[in-house]
């Protein structure tokens, strides 16, 4: 694949953060870069797969939060205008139970995107960009 050395740009090397309304957990999140020597517009982005320790989390608790906006996955295709530059970290939260502090966690994302320069005669180069790092909740 092209993009193979890209791919391990995927999941950053950040610590996972617990999510809090006031002393409360809501949720969880780590940090994502694009996977390419080019940004993408988030309608381009077909798949967005998570799974922690090994289990896949349903795409209802993921948000995906880039440009100062929180999106779902599933808003994906009708997000034609908003881009995601190469340099710009975006955030994957997880809706629901935080994760202990100091624990480790294993973090897989599969990212399937649209090359849109590709696009000749309506067919396009799909690329699966996959990652997998531990993480450390802080």
């Amino acid at each position: 694949m092209a993009f193979e050395l890209f791919n391990r740009l995927l999941v950053c090397d950040k610590e996972i953060t617990n999510m809090k309304a006031e002393d409360a957990a809501v949720g969880y999140e780590f940090y994502v870069q694009y996977p390419s020597y080019r940004g993408t517009y988030l309608s381009c982005i077909e798949k967005l797969e998570i799974q922690i320790d090994g289990q896949i989390i349903d795409t209802s608790r993921i948000g995906f939060y880039v440009n100062g906006k929180e999106v779902l996955v599933e808003e994906f295709p009708d997000l034609f205008r908003e881009y995601w530059f190469i340099l710009d970290y975006a955030s994957v939260r997880i809706y629901g139970d935080g994760l202990k502090a100091g624990s480790k966690h294993g973090v897989h994302v599969l990212l399937r995107h649209r090359i849109p320069y590709t696009g000749y005669f309506g067919n396009y180069m799909i690329e699966d960009a996959v990652c997998e790092k531990e993480l450390t909740v802080k």
